[in-house]
């Protein structure tokens, strides 16, 4: 019991430090001349040039602006919708109220321990505004967070919205580098790619490979130099379809022996792609269980593998989930070009 007593104590002190180190870090104080601040909303999110968000247990991520895109922890391509949403968050956000009374010292606390912080830099050394960000209101349509700016915090937090959405503003700044990154897998113009391989491990007859040889993509067999006489306009339309394939999600829920497993199961087939600068990009394709049961509705069968969905394997790194919608129609077998000719 007094162990109990000593442990409940330090835990009471540990939580009021964290409150008074939250509050008085940099040069703003509860009740200090810095005042109220709640000026959050960034009219010129074109200036904004980087992005750091991290969160209590120190999961942090940078997002960079570039010439051309935004690189997610010096990297990779960041996800265009999620950057947009952002953006859209930043220069739309607003005070909804002010933190009643009553629950004032709570949310202060529940900041001072569990927020995350998010750092919008505008060209500059130093963050130009700092959201720290705390939990939903009880009715989810509103998000407890506290302003900092200059390095002086805001002496009160708010409760602030995007007017005219629904829900709650924590969940737009999550940590995770996997969650920002593009979902794309090929992304090509015919210009530069130098060759595309489809290898069908169930069914090598199946398999094939195209070479830019120039002047003109050309149709022959894996590891064979002689050419396959097909319509050129037909290839020509199946490596337009390079331009943009993306994967559905990152699969961030299977423990890691069944990852390890799949990627070492024999697989269904595997794409890789050859630029002219000497890059490679691959992605290796298993068939997924079907977990869901799903029947053939000719015979009531249950199939064997899920219908919608398989696991892929991209370069040798990330564990994914893709849709037969959006592969369909890279993943055909050489017949389809042999016998539309």
């Amino acid at each position: 019991m007094k162990n109990n007593k000593i442990l409940i104590l330090l835990l009471v002190i540990l939580i009021a430090a964290a409150i008074y180190f939250f509050m008085t870090q940099t040069s703003g104080t509860i009740g200090s001349s810095a005042g109220e601040k709640s000026d959050f909303a960034i009219e010129d999110t074109a200036s904004i040039s980087k992005i750091f968000i991290t969160d209590a247990q120190g999961q942090s991520v940078t997002l960079t602006k570039t010439e051309k895109e935004w690189i997610v922890d010096g990297k990779y391509t960041a996800r265009p919708d999620n950057i947009r949403l952002l953006m859209k968050t930043f220069s739309r956000i607003d005070v909804r109220s002010p933190v009643p009374k009553a629950a004032f010292n709570n949310v202060i606390t529940q900041i001072a321990t569990s927020a995350t912080k998010v750092e919008i830099y505008q060209g500059d050394d130093k963050p130009s505004k700092t959201y720290y960000v705390g939990g939903a209101t009880l009715d989810h349509q509103g998000t407890y967070m506290v302003l900092e700016t200059e390095g002086v915090k805001s002496s009160a937090p708010f409760v602030m919205y995007i007017p005219g959405n629904y829900g709650y503003l924590t969940t737009r700044f999550f940590t995770e580098p996997e969650q920002w990154r593009d979902a794309v897998v090929f992304r090509y113009s015919p210009k530069e790619i130098k060759s595309i391989e489809v290898n069908y491990f169930e069914n090598p007859d199946s398999s094939f490979i195209i070479n830019n040889n120039g002047s003109q993509f050309a149709l022959s067999e894996i590891g064979s130099k002689e050419v396959i006489p097909v319509d050129t306009a037909i290839l020509n339309e199946y490596v337009n379809r390079y331009r943009k394939i993306y994967y559905e999600m990152i699969d961030v829920e299977s423990p890691k022996e069944k990852i390890d497993s799949t990627i070492a199961s024999p697989p269904y087939m595997s794409i890789e792609v050859k630029d002219l600068q000497g890059e490679t990009n691959k992605i290796v394709i298993y068939h997924m269980p079907n977990f869901r049961k799903l029947e053939n509705p000719k015979n009531l069968e249950v199939y064997e593998y899920d219908v919608d969905r398989m696991y892929a394997y991209l370069n040798n790194e990330l564990f994914i989930y893709i849709q037969f919608a959006t592969f369909d129609n890279i993943t055909l077998p050489k017949a389809y070009f042999t016998k539309r000719r």
